[in-house]
């Protein structure tokens, strides 16, 4: 989930620790309810769904703050930018905001990790100063997204690999208020896909300290797919992963609704497959109102 110059696809600061441990690696762990829906999607004409229990969720893309900053991607944006698009936001009053910055690396050599923590943290700050009553996470990380890691036994190699890089960014989870892992399709390999959700969640638990952990989905293929990219997953497919979204999370934001081609939005459809699967997942939903996140002042 990006915006990229326009087009879309993806400080007083903390002292920035780098540390390896090994707290509570679970298998799986049981979702918090009430289970919330967030719609994110991008479609034209779209209804209030809101009337369905669909809460709305604000969205800071990366090309907002600044084509030519995204240029020098090893740069901060200017603050000033931050500050603008952060005040802007909380006018929207919806409570919880995705940062969408993706480009700068969270593993690799220890001081490139550093460097971009130190990055990602100052964004933070400078949002969090001028929106102090919003709830703040970053799309896709922590924790890192890993498909091919993720899906390995617990034990093996790979898997503690990931494992211990997601520890060297706990600061970055300890600094935001809620945790967004991407968890969005590539294949249609349903199995895979689920055992890779499971473990992304659980990641994210193990790092988030009790914060809210709310996945994104995309009820099409990711692009990166070249035979079936943007094509939609088949009704029963798309249920499974709100399924187990609901499981596992505590909530889902809903992705989506953009021609990536063009750049432009796709038509709403009242009675596209993924739609009607969602309303009827919505109906056997906990809807009791959930609380709004807890703010985590850090710094």
């Amino acid at each position: 989930m990006k915006l990229i110059e326009g087009g879309l696809l993806s400080t007083a600061l903390a002292i920035l620790i780098l540390f390896h441990t090994s707290v509570g690696r679970s298998e799986s762990i049981t979702a918090r309810h009430p289970f919330i829906v967030f719609d994110a999607t991008g479609y034209s004409n779209k209804p209030d769904l809101s009337e369905h229990g669909i809460r709305s969720i604000g969205l800071a893309y990366t090309a907002e703050f600044g084509a030519d900053w995204f240029r020098h991607s090893d740069k901060l944006p200017d603050p000033q930018a931050v500050r603008s698009i952060a005040a802007r936001k909380a006018q929207e009053k919806t409570g919880l905001v995705v940062l969408d910055i993706e480009h700068w690396p969270l593993n690799g050599p220890v001081e490139q990790v550093g460097a971009s923590l130190t990055k990602y943290m100052t964004v933070l700050k400078w949002f969090r100063d001028a929106a102090p009553g919003v709830a703040l996470g970053y799309y896709g990380t922590p924790p890192i997204r890993d498909y091919g890691r993720a899906i390995l036994d617990t034990s093996s190699p790979g898997r503690q690999a990931w494992m211990e890089e997601n520890d060297q960014i706990r600061s970055l989870s300890n600094a935001v208020d809620v945790l967004f892992p991407s968890l969005y399709t590539f294949s249609s390999d349903r199995v895979g896909w689920k055992k890779y959700a499971i473990a992304q969640i659980d990641e994210a638990r193990r790092s988030a300290g009790g914060k809210p952990v709310y996945v994104f989905l995309w009820p099409q293929y990711h692009p990166a797919n070249l035979s079936l990219g943007e094509k939609y997953l088949a009704a029963d497919h798309w249920l499974l992963e709100l399924e187990t979204a609901r499981a596992y999370a505590d909530g889902v934001v809903i992705w989506g609704g953009w021609d990536l081609r063009n750049n432009v939005p796709l038509p709403w459809d009242d009675n596209a497959p993924w739609w009607r699967v969602t309303k009827e997942f919505l109906t056997t939903s906990d809807r009791t109102p959930p609380a709004s996140p807890t703010i985590i002042a850090v710094f």
